[in-house]
């Protein structure tokens, strides 16, 4: 199933460690509360990250070489896939359907409007040349981004700009 360019889609950005899926498990939550159907694709650049649990029936076949394994439970189906190189973004969306965002956490080099997560405690700069950033999420004084900025706990005024951007993308 191929996700549809229908639906709204935003990245959030930013350096390691600035608080990017924190404040997406806030954002989620509030965005589930007002009826929204959301979706997420998460990037990392480890390799060497776990996605099942050692000992578990599809931990041992994806360790025994399995090209694609999909665990089938009564609430959720699960797909783990090999690729020789990274996959393309693209290759992520394509599963995703039934839901009224998509909101990506990574891919600074996607095609997709960016909101940069800013920390001062890891770095108070913006990523210099980034296309697409609509919005940022800072702790920042006066952060020169140009754009409009919202604070770590205005989760609500995030959520309404989040909002205006999915309109904005329909």
């Amino acid at each position: 199933m191929n996700a549809s360019p229908d639906i709204p889609t935003l990245a959030f950005v930013g350096r390691s460690n600035s608080g990017k899926t924190t404040l997406l498990e806030k954002l989620i939550a509030l965005l589930r509360q007002r009826g929204y159907r959301v979706g997420v694709v998460k990037h990392t650049v480890r390799a060497d990250v776990e996605t099942d649990l050692p000992g578990t029936d599809t931990h041992r076949l994806w360790e025994a070489g399995a090209a694609h394994v999909a665990f089938v439970t009564p609430d959720r189906i699960v797909h783990t896939q090999r690729y020789a190189e990274l996959p393309p973004l693209e290759a992520a969306l394509a599963g995703v359907g039934d839901v009224d965002v998509v909101l990506i956490e990574g891919f600074k080099h996607g095609p997709y409007p960016k909101i940069e997560v800013v920390r001062a405690a890891r770095d108070p700069a913006l990523i210099p040349d980034l296309a697409g950033r609509i919005a940022c999420v800072t702790d920042v004084p006066d952060l020169p981004c140009g754009v409009p900025c919202f604070a770590f706990d205005d989760i609500a005024g995030l959520a309404d700009f989040v909002e205006r951007a999915m309109k904005a993308q329909s």
